[in-house]
């Protein structure tokens, strides 16, 4: 009777492991005793036909939509498998009505596995969600005692701050052309100068008739005298000239002309005026007159004096030129 019940169970197993695809309960435990596996081959043969005759008399059960084969306990062989484990026993055809009396255990039994069907067990290790928390960092090793310092970062390099360049100072007003005239100069023609002055009355006098030659001569050489030095003071538009001790002659830059007595004492005037950035000196007397023109050079040291002298006994003028330099 016991080898029966555990054909039938098999059966029955088979039967709810097939509809539910769920693995089914392990088989209960039989005891060693009833554990017969020297059973006659052919007893077993007519336990099976037993077996599939109850299946055929028991009522169809519905399977889910994705059927599975089920795993089966090792040692239990399937309804209708050719393989049947040597230790099967030969037992007699259950009537339906045990089938029937174990259907609700069996539906209580598939139910379970359909639970259990949710969560396979399997060997294949399963995939760890990851964590989206932010990694932590790996803490920094210990320093030994025995470690030098850590050198400390150089502090960063200033800019350099741009040195503004200053302004230009304001260009200095303009100062008056006379101002440069202001000083004392010295001769510094030497003898040179002095024999082309000679050369040159001698020129004008041969104009003269012979008569007079000697009177023109003696005029022109005591009226044209090689001053050592000369100075002029500048206020304004104020100029002051000497040409010697006592002779001192000051007259307004364009303005009228001043009274003024020559070197033998006859009377003249004399007039002050800048042209072209040189100082000019008018001297005009009864019978003639005499045009002093003062120039200096870029440094302002060289100053030459160009003289030309008129007459109405005189064709041709008279013409010189003194150089002198700033004392």
């Amino acid at each position: 009777m016991l080898k029966l019940r555990r054909a039938l169970l098999c059966a029955t197993v088979f039967v709810v492991g097939c509809g539910d695809e769920a693995p089914p309960p392990p088989a209960p435990a039989v005891p060693e005793e009833f554990d017969d596996p020297f059973a006659d081959d052919a007893k077993a043969g007519d336990a099976k036909a037993e077996v599939k005759a109850a299946e055929a008399k028991a009522e169809p059960v519905v399977a889910p939509a994705e059927p599975a084969a089920a795993p089966v306990e090792p040692g239990v062989a399937g309804a209708g498998e050719a393989g049947a484990p040597v230790d099967a026993v030969p037992a007699e055809a259950a009537p339906a009505s045990a089938v029937a009396e174990t259907r609700p255990e069996a539906k209580a039994e598939g139910e379970k596995a359909a639970t259990a069907k949710k969560v396979k067990p399997t060997a294949e290790p399963q995939p760890v969600p990851k964590d989206k928390s932010p990694t932590p960092a790996a803490p920094e090793p210990p320093v030994p005692a025995d470690s030098p310092a850590p050198t400390p970062a150089a502090p960063p390099t200033p800019a350099p701050v741009a040195t503004p360049t200053p302004a230009p100072a304001p260009a200095a007003p303009a100062q008056p052309e006379q101002n440069r005239f202001a000083g004392t100069f010295r001769y510094a023609g030497g003898e040179a100068q002095r024999q082309q002055l000679t050369d040159a009355i001698e020129t004008t006098v041969a104009q003269l008739n012979a008569l007079i030659r000697g009177i023109g001569r003696k005029r022109l050489t005591a009226a044209n005298p090689i001053r050592e030095q000369i100075s002029f003071v500048v206020e304004g538009t104020k100029v002051t000239a000497t040409f010697a001790a006592g002779r001192t002659i000051s007259g307004t830059l364009g303005g009228p002309a001043v009274a003024w007595t020559a070197d033998d004492g006859s009377p003249l005037t004399v007039a002050f005026s800048i042209v072209k950035g040189r100082l000019v000196m008018e001297f005009k007397a009864d019978d003639g007159g005499r045009r002093s023109v003062f120039t200096l050079d870029d440094s302002g040291d060289k100053l030459t004096m160009s003289v030309t002298i008129t007459s109405s006994r005189l064709d041709n003028p008279l013409k010189y030129a003194l150089t002198y330099k700033r004392k």
